[in-house]
């Protein structure tokens, strides 16, 4: 049974755990979910509800920090306490393991932000290495300090206190209904779900969309450009996660005109802003970062 003395206890070990000061700051789905487990007697669909409320209501941060070398299916996630001088911590954390990890490989010492500009352009020898791993979580704690700046107001304690109670008297409310509610309130989700995946496909089928569909296979990148224009080209790509799609037109110069470097950079800064409401968007934030910084470069 998940109550808020549970709830409160997954918490704090998070946050203990982020403030370890140690390469394993960052607790891991796997390990963490089997300490839960002998601690609290709990069972993996109980742990990641627990997750998932404190998600929810903006106590932590969830992303994913490692791909399974034989299934690419399979993520690891990590969870950060959504406070900023918590991730502040950790960014000094991280910053560290990365300066010294580096220095043991090329013997020599430069800052974190420079090891991130360097590790860029080999993003493809990055994956679930040592250094890339913790080059990821130093992008992302970066990334998680900017949104609760740019966000205060959700990150404060009195209002994640007042989604977390809300949270669980839902679930409360939802456990004392009748099963003959229960089945019209799934009835009612399947509906609404329905509704919403119809308006996703009237946003994307819309008559230009389904032209450029048609099309796209049989022009070529620099004439669809200039047919539809920077900004709908840039839409129909970022909402498909193509960056590297995209980093390649600009290293290539088919995206080179200034204002069309400067929309880019602006709806890269959008995209970027959307990083926790969009679940797939972690896994292409080295992508994101490898076409920012080649339109930075441009724009110089």
């Amino acid at each position: 049974m998940i109550d808020r003395k549970l709830v409160d206890s997954v918490f704090k070990t998070i946050m203990r755990t982020n403030l370890s000061e140690t390469k394993d700051s960052i607790p891991n789905s796997v390990t963490f979910s089997r300490l839960m487990s002998s601690q609290y007697g709990i069972d993996d669909e109980t742990f990641f509800e627990i997750i998932s409320i404190l998600n929810e209501s903006h106590k932590i941060f969830i992303f994913e920090i490692q791909r399974s070398t034989t299934d690419s299916s399979i993520k690891i996630e990590g969870y950060i306490d959504a406070d900023v001088v918590t991730i502040r911590k950790l960014i000094t954390t991280y910053g560290k393991i990365l300066i010294r990890s580096y220095k043991d490989k090329h013997g020599k010492e430069i800052s974190a932000q420079s090891i991130i500009k360097e590790l860029m352009a080999n993003i493809s020898s990055m994956v679930n290495s040592e250094m890339g791993m913790v080059a990821n979580k130093f992008i992302m704690l970066n990334e998680y300090e900017k949104l609760i700046q740019k966000q205060y107001q959700e990150y404060t304690e009195e209002w994640k206190e007042k989604k977390l109670i809300e949270i669980l008297a839902q679930r409360e409310t939802s456990k004392k209904r009748s099963i003959a509610d229960e089945i019209e309130i799934t009835n009612n989700i399947e509906d609404v779900s329905k509704q919403t995946k119809n308006e996703e496909k009237r946003v994307i089928n819309t008559p230009e969309y389904e032209e450029y569909d048609h099309k796209k296979n049989n022009i070529p990148v620099e004439k669809l450009l200039n047919i539809y224009g920077i900004e709908f080209f840039l839409r129909v790509h970022f909402r498909k996660y193509d960056f590297v799609l995209v980093e390649k037109m600009v290293k290539t110069r088919v995206i080179n005109r200034k204002n069309e470097l400067m929309i880019l950079k602006k709806m890269l800064e959008t995209v970027k802003s959307h990083i926790h409401f969009d679940k797939n968007l972690p896994n292409h934030i080295m992508e994101v970062y490898c076409l920012e910084r080649v339109v930075n470069q441009r724009l110089i």
